[in-house]
């Protein structure tokens, strides 16, 4: 069974100092033995929500990366079954887990037919993952959506293929943050910007301290295949290290 694989991966234990980072192509689970076992790890919940995808790209999408996820947990959790993990949403919608004696804090993201996954112990994260349209518009979105000091940073270059890797780089750090913080929408794109972007620790700035916690934050940004951009958002505290492992699922 696809949850016995999981159990046997090597992710039964982590610490403070770990971040886990899971990359998972959708299309490497397609048996239908695979799938019949996902699905029966969700929550009744979970199952009505599949029905509520019209594609069935995007129903597999939310099957394959709500069950892997459970899976992941519950192999740190060590509890008997992915499916007795239950989950509460905070105010603006972002999932924790309801029974936690690991303090595991988690994140999701995807794009296309990839999913990113990122679980630690004791901290605040956040992640995002983004595929590369090298054909996209990005100063248009980039004045809408950005801060004026990050769209400046792109509006006076004739490098296109830069502008748009500095775009998605931007893009999938300020969602991290964003998702990190917990708050959504409620902290919007022109309300704080990331500095020092082509460091190993890129800096965010708060212009909007109303709308964001006082809490600091550590980045990592990594262009995945270079078709995607995936960005890291995780909390700091004074003193400890970050140990940021990547693994890709591969049945």
């Amino acid at each position: 069974m696809f949850s016995d694989f999981i159990q046997s991966a090597p992710v039964a234990h982590i610490t403070l100092d770990d971040v886990h980072l899971w990359l998972i192509d959708t299309r490497d689970i397609y048996k239908k033995s695979d799938i019949d076992n996902l699905f029966s790890l969700l929550s009744d919940e979970e199952k009505l929500r599949i029905k509520q995808f019209r594609k069935a790209e995007k129903q597999h999408q939310f099957l394959v990366s709500r069950a892997v996820l459970r899976c992941l947990l519950n192999a740190l959790l060590k509890m008997p079954s992915p499916r007795d993990l239950t989950f509460t949403l905070n105010a603006y919608g972002k999932p924790a887990l309801a029974v936690n004696s690991e303090k595991l804090q988690f994140n999701l993201s995807h794009s296309g037919t990839t999913v990113l996954i990122a679980i630690t112990s004791g901290r605040a994260c956040g992640v995002d993952i983004e595929s590369i349209d090298r054909t996209r518009q990005v100063h248009d979105l980039a004045k809408f959506y950005f801060h004026p000091t990050e769209f400046n940073t792109l509006k006076h270059t004739s490098d296109e293929l830069a502008d748009v890797m500095k775009f998605y780089k931007l893009w999938t750090l300020k969602e991290a943050f964003i998702k990190a913080e917990g708050k959504g929408m409620a902290i919007p794109g022109d309300g704080f910007y990331f500095d020092d972007i082509e460091s190993v620790n890129p800096q965010v700035i708060v212009t909007e301290p109303s709308v964001a916690s006082e809490q600091t934050w550590l980045f990592s940004h990594y262009f995945y295949s270079n078709a995607y951009s995936t960005a890291l958002a995780i909390e700091k505290i004074k003193d400890r290290p970050v140990n940021i492992s990547r693994r890709r699922l591969v049945l």
